[in-house]
């Protein structure tokens, strides 16, 4: 029996995902070496990303290969305007490698790209990303009010989802879609959110952001 689509899709892309994971500015952030500036920062440039990443996804939503993933319920751009709001972050700066990571979404012509960085950035915060919410808080002493980010009680449990989730994506070639095409993208989001984190990484050494 072949190994389903998402059990390679994740093998595949194990090693880049793991450089990512511990470019200094992300494990500094989650060891409480920052401050909740860096924090927004961080979201500030989510903001650019997520928007066109949801922009993105609505233009897909009656794509037959991206349809099935298409959930307004993932949908983080009003909760990270909200965070950055009582954060007092919305005028803080979008680094170079978030305006890139924005424009390479914006250019996005395939379904099976749009999946790619559907997975990404959303299976990512279903899964990692809800040690950030809770990291921040216990770090920087954050509200749950300025963490709405990661707060996906909308979907009901996160652990089903992900598992349906992870089903759709073996379903992708059963609908006419290219799964190189999403590991390649998939390839290619990592590297821009790795980009985006050396420039974090460059602007908290800097002392651009104030580190506590």
């Amino acid at each position: 029996m072949s190994e389903p689509f998402s059990a390679r899709l994740k093998a595949s892309t194990a090693t880049i995902h793991d450089e990512v994971e511990h470019t200094t500015f992300m494990v500094d952030l989650m060891e409480g070496r920052l401050d909740s500036r860096a924090y927004a920062l961080l979201l500030k440039q989510y903001e650019v990303i997520y928007a066109v990443l949801e922009s993105k996804s609505r233009e897909f939503a009656d794509d037959p290969v991206f349809a099935p993933f298409h959930d307004v319920n993932l949908f983080r751009s009003e909760r990270i305007e909200a965070d950055l709001a009582a954060l007092d972050g919305a005028e803080l700066p979008v680094m170079s490698g978030a305006a890139a990571y924005a424009a390479h979404l914006a250019g996005l012509e395939r379904a099976e790209q749009v999946i790619a960085h559907h997975y990404t950035r959303y299976l990512g915060d279903l899964s990692g990303g809800q040690a950030i919410g809770t990291l921040m808080g216990r770090h920087y002493s954050l509200p749950a009010t300025s963490l709405t980010m990661w707060d996906f009680s909308a979907l009901g449990k996160t652990k089903p989802y992900k598992d349906a989730y992870r089903r759709l994506l073996d379903q992708v070639a059963s609908t006419g879609g290219d799964e190189q095409v999403v590991i390649a993208e998939t390839m290619e989001a990592f590297r821009l959110n790795g980009d985006l984190l050396v420039d974090l990484t460059d602007a908290t050494e800097r002392r651009a952001v104030p580190v506590a």
